[in-house]
């Protein structure tokens, strides 16, 4: 008996020996794909694999090595690489501009502020700075509400058949954790005045130059 998990087809997988998968399924070419062997206590599994390579000319892998030949097949022969490429895409981009947006209207409905704090003195990299502080603080705080609750979820749904199988390796974690940075990293740059120059009304736009600074002065007046 074992507890499998879900595959990712819809073909049912039966366990057994090979005398009585012979009886259950008819004889056909290439039938069997891979024969499942562990080795003695105390033998290296990696010698075990060159010894059977080199007695019957056949492949023969570790279950690390097994695991990433399967995730192989399927990035280079399948097109989910593609799909989910794609759908992680999209989310980044959207991700990007929502957060942009949302960052921008803070800019602009606290220029008052931010012209009272360049009139006591502040440099415009400190104010840089706290619209990036204020960023990576929104950022790490959404990264640790979706982290828990996708917790919470495998958790919920561990003894559900359909679903068993499913676990977020701490490669994903990272990957998200750096993703969420960049996105709060662009969309905060996004959100930051642009450069200097002479608008319709012939007044001088946000900017990096000496103009930010006067713009904030007369917002702060």
């Amino acid at each position: 008996m074992c507890r499998a998990s879900a595959p990712f087809q819809t073909l049912p997988i039966v366990y057994t020996r090979y005398s009585l998968a012979e009886k259950f399924a008819p004889a056909q070419r290439t039938q069997l794909s891979f024969v499942l062997a562990k080795a003695r206590p105390g033998v290296a599994v990696a010698q075990v694999c060159q010894d059977i390579a080199a007695r019957t000319d056949l492949l023969a892998l570790t279950t690390e090595q097994f695991n990433w030949k399967t995730i192989g097949y399927y990035m280079r022969s399948t097109g989910i690489p593609i799909n989910f490429g794609i759908t992680i895409g999209l989310g980044f981009f959207v991700g990007v501009a929502v957060a942009g947006q949302t960052f921008y209207l803070f800019t602009i409905e606290n220029l008052k502020q931010f012209g009272n704090l360049k009139a006591m003195g502040v440099t415009n990299a400190r104010l840089v700075g706290m619209i990036l502080l204020q960023g990576s603080l929104v950022g790490l705080m959404g990264y640790g509400i979706g982290l828990g609750l996708t917790g919470l979820f495998f958790e919920f749904t561990k003894d559900i058949t359909a679903l068993a199988g499913f676990f977020m390796p701490w490669q994903i974690v990272v990957l998200t954790g750096l993703a969420v940075m960049l996105i709060v990293l662009i969309a905060s740059v996004v959100s930051l005045p642009p450069r200097a120059g002479s608008g319709a009304s012939g007044g001088v736009s946000i900017g990096w130059s000496p103009g930010f600074s006067r713009r904030l002065m007369a917002n702060a007046a």
